[in-house]
């Protein structure tokens, strides 16, 4: 898959790789410029190597709603673009994907483009200023030249900041999953965001990292996150990781008591 490697992905926006298949992909890279591994490691270990295939990159990480000029100045010109060559593939299901802040980017595509499937891995559901402030989310100081190169966008696009209230407003088709670290504080506090959005599912996975397509596809756990409909293999770690994080719990909660019953005498 010479066509999407990391060094012609830099150059250009959009990449189109058309297959003979009845699949079309379409995959949002994260700030890396990757999906928590390598493009073609990503396709090859999701078992998605044979499908026709789209990445799109965007270098300034306004997740494409500022476009990706110059070849597509506006956010809508890169929607019309990306609906042409879904008309022109003809593939029978479209599938959308992303990682982290590609995963924002992908969960918005599938809904305006009616995809069959979208499955994102830890995804930042909102970017706007005044969401982050209210969840109090790290990410405004961690990310915040990103935030405010979004914050300056005007026009429709804005609507698209928090990705809840247009996701409540179901297109009648696209099924998404979003896959997440159990362990992960925030990622999950964000995954948890976008709970009771229809046909959502939150996925948790036994992990603490943000980079979780890396510790599935380690796991040979990536492929299963593209069968449908969605049957979670389970494994060790679903039973140790959890059992040692209730022991560590109860460990603290008692050195707690300890130490209050200690102070009080």
């Amino acid at each position: 898959m010479a066509a999407l490697s990391s060094t012609i992905q830099y150059l250009m926006s959009i990449v189109t790789e058309t297959e003979s298949s009845d699949t079309l992909v379409i995959a949002a890279t994260g700030f890396g410029n990757k999906l928590g591994l390598p493009v073609d490691d990503f396709f090859r270990e999701s078992g998605l190597a044979c499908t026709s295939k789209i990445v799109v990159s965007d270098p300034s990480r306004r997740k494409i709603l500022g476009g990706l000029p110059p070849e597509y100045p506006y956010f809508s010109d890169c929607l019309d673009h990306l609906r042409d060559r879904i008309a022109a593939i003809s593939a029978k299901k479209l599938l959308v994907t992303g990682t982290s802040g590609g995963a924002h980017t992908a969960m918005l595509l599938g809904h305006l483009l009616e995809a069959d499937y979208v499955v994102g891995f830890a995804p930042y559901p909102y970017v706007s200023f005044e969401e982050m402030k209210r969840q109090k989310d790290p990410a405004l100081t961690s990310m915040r030249r990103v935030i405010e190169a979004i914050d300056r966008l005007q026009g429709g696009v804005r609507q698209y900041f928090d990705l809840r209230p247009p996701l409540l407003e179901w297109n009648g088709k696209t099924r998404y999953y979003i896959h997440v670290s159990r362990h992960n504080k925030w990622d999950y506090r964000r995954a948890m965001y976008l709970d009771g959005v229809p046909n959502l599912t939150i996925v948790t996975h036994p992990y603490s990292n943000h980079a979780i397509a890396s510790s599935l596809c380690r796991d040979n756990r990536l492929k299963e996150c593209f069968a449908f409909p969605y049957r979670r293999t389970r494994s060790v770690k679903d039973i140790v990781i959890p059992a040692v994080e209730f022991t560590s719990h109860v460990s603290d909660t008692i050195r707690t008591l300890v130490a209050k019953g200690l102070k009080r005498s």
